[in-house]
């Protein structure tokens, strides 16, 4: 039996070196947590791995993933009589490539799971353990469950310090523009909306504007809020309109500004936008994300090409999931601070400006799938 120890500054970074190197069959012998001579945390896996035992080598997996190739090459060259059905990119996948694919499959699940073992059996304490499964059944990474879960079971605000936090908005003190833009769909016109009311009946002066004018009915819904609540309403069409909109804009301390959703079919018309967004002098730039969205659709918007223009990430529809954990992923991957929170359409109620508090609240008043 070969015996390592295995360094990293999270428990999680040192248990993913352990899959890496043992693979999935590793034994974890024991954990520490010390500190380093700099004083940061430490911590140091004991894991045993027995030399018999049979797990998937680096050269293996590269094998494995060989022969799923050469298999789906097979099925491309069959007939429509051998081809059991056709994948997303029209590739005919007989029975082999499909029980291939499927293995695989299910040693990645493996592997995330026995992670996920491991990170749990970490917390000694009951509570934390509880905790743990709780955030873990909302949606929250485990990683990032681990990390919280002590705070969680104390009632502690979570992610007070591994979590990146938006700076409040303060119309009244110095004028804000703001841009928010986010896949088709998203609620980014009720969002806005929202905020024009709650700030407006503060004695806030607000004007909305909005790029989404080539889109039938784009500027409609918007339009009809700016009416309602008797505030000036401006469409933006090109460059050269943006400097007398804001001219004529100028005495509003809040700008709040709509764009066009993102959407592979759209791509080239938003980034002939990005010019417009630099004209008109967005000083904050939201990322709005609907939570009843399925995760890994929301991970696929974070590598969007628009990306690169936000500074915050906001998020609408909390009340329409069972897995409001998935924000705190997105956040994570982002890198960009949480900020606003939208929970329905009721205008301005169920909307709010994310802090540790109230996502401490959310997630525990939230009983998850689990229990749905």
């Amino acid at each position: 039996m070969r015996i390592k120890i295995f360094s990293a500054p999270r428990l999680h970074e040192a248990l993913a070196k352990v899959r890496q190197e043992m693979g999935p069959d590793a034994l974890i012998l024991d954990r520490q947590q010390s500190k380093a001579a700099s004083g940061d945390t430490l911590w140091h896996v004991h894991a045993a791995l027995d030399e018999g035992s049979k797990r998937i080598q680096p050269a293996a997996a590269a094998d494995s993933a060989s022969d799923a190739q050469r298999a789906v090459s097979r099925a491309g060259s069959a007939t429509p009589s051998q081809a059991e059905h056709l994948s997303a990119d029209n590739i005919p996948i007989n029975n082999t490539t499909d029980a291939t694919l499927k293995r695989l499959e299910r040693i990645v699940e493996g592997l995330g799971n026995r992670e996920s073992d491991n990170l749990r059996q970490t917390l000694t304490h009951p509570d934390e353990q509880q905790a743990f499964d709780h955030l873990m059944q909302l949606g929250v990474s485990a990683s990032h469950a681990f990390d919280m879960a002590a705070d969680f079971a104390n009632k502690k605000p979570l992610g007070q310090k591994n979590i990146l936090w938006g700076i409040r908005i303060k119309p009244q003190q110095q004028r804000s523009t703001l841009l928010f833009s986010g896949p088709s769909g998203c609620g980014k016109s009720t969002l806005i909306a929202k905020l024009a009311a709650h700030y407006s009946m503060k004695g806030v002066r607000v004007a909305l504007l909005s790029t989404d004018t080539e889109r039938m009915g784009g500027i409609d819904l918007l339009k009809a809020y700016a009416a309602t609540l008797g505030i000036d309403f401006f469409p933006v069409r090109k460059t050269s309109d943006s400097e007398q909109i804001l001219h004529q804009a100028h005495s509003a301390q809040l700008l709040l500004i709509d764009t066009e959703g993102w959407s592979p079919r759209r791509d080239t018309m938003l980034k002939r936008q990005t010019d417009l967004w630099d004209a008109l002098g967005c000083n904050r730039r939201f990322l709005l994300l609907p939570a009843n969205m399925d995760e890994e659709d929301g991970m696929q918007q974070l590598k969007h090409p628009a990306m690169a223009n936000m500074t915050d990430i906001a998020f609408s529809r909390l009340d329409e999931t069972q897995k409001p954990g998935k924000i705190i992923n997105w956040s994570f991957a982002s890198g960009l601070p949480m900020s606003y929170c939208s929970f329905g359409p009721e205008v301005p109620e169920q909307m709010g400006w994310l802090n540790a508090r109230g996502l401490t609240t959310l997630l525990s008043s939230h009983h998850g799938s689990a229990s749905a």
